[in-house]
């Protein structure tokens, strides 16, 4: 259940996250590249605290 919670927290984050690089005034690759980064990051950071890595 601890992972759950987690996951769900790590998630908000990162959206929000996301969403304020997207509302930069950031050239159009750049934006969507670092999205991608903060999404993987937080996929990552749920694998290693369920135990996948």
């Amino acid at each position: 259940m601890s992972i759950l919670i987690f996951a769900i927290i790590v998630l908000i984050v990162a959206a929000l996250v996301a969403w304020a690089v997207q509302k930069l005034p950031l050239p159009s690759p750049f934006g969507q590249i670092i999205q991608a980064l903060i999404l993987i990051v937080a996929a990552v950071t749920i694998a290693q605290r369920a135990g996948v890595f």
